[in-house]
């Protein structure tokens, strides 16, 4: 009852994995079963942390109350920065354009983050430093700023600033760009 249920209202790949768990236990045994349910899960929740976790530009044009400061890209990064996910966030700061002096990462929607993420974030903050443009993250929650004081701060960066203040990054980010 409850297994026709499950096939019924699951999404097609937990039900994808629960048959071949299924499958798997009936020919084989439960070993091998569940050590290819385990590995097939946790493929499953990388692809899921990756479609939740975004980075996108905010910039005038998009309305409200985003702010704009001239010379200054704001970029958002909402979710989880693991391993599936990082590589899709960061690969969305690569938009650069030659106006920019400064680029603000917003990371106050970013709960956690894992060494892939922070491997990530640092290739792009040293490129942004290869390229002469300040880059300022700001707003990190205290898992991932603790895991970049512990991995990432103790190098010197004249070109990259870690703020907690979004607000207070906001305002340097406008007075980098000025000069």
């Amino acid at each position: 009852k409850h297994f026709a249920h499950i096939l019924r209202l699951a999404p097609r790949s937990d039900v994808a994995v629960l048959l071949i768990c299924f499958s798997l236990t009936v020919v084989f045994d439960m070993v091998v079963s569940v050590s290819v349910g385990v590995m097939l899960a946790t493929l499953l929740f990388m692809r899921r942390m990756s479609e939740v976790t975004e980075a996108r530009l905010l910039d005038a044009e998009s309305g409200g109350d985003r702010p704009h400061v001239e010379g200054v890209l704001i970029y958002e990064i909402a979710g989880p920065l693991f391993f599936g996910a990082a590589q899709k966030a960061v690969s969305a700061l690569k938009i650069i354009q030659n106006e920019t002096s400064v680029v603000l990462l917003d990371m106050r929607k970013v709960p956690v983050m894992d060494i892939t993420g922070l491997i990530n974030l640092e290739s792009a903050l040293a490129q942004f430093e290869k390229l002469g443009i300040y880059t300022i993250v700001a707003g990190m929650g205290r898992q991932p700023l603790h895991l970049m004081a512990r991995n990432f701060m103790h190098r010197d960066r004249k070109f990259i600033r870690i703020r907690k203040s979004f607000d207070k990054a906001l305002a340097e980010a406008g007075s980098l760009a000025e000069k």
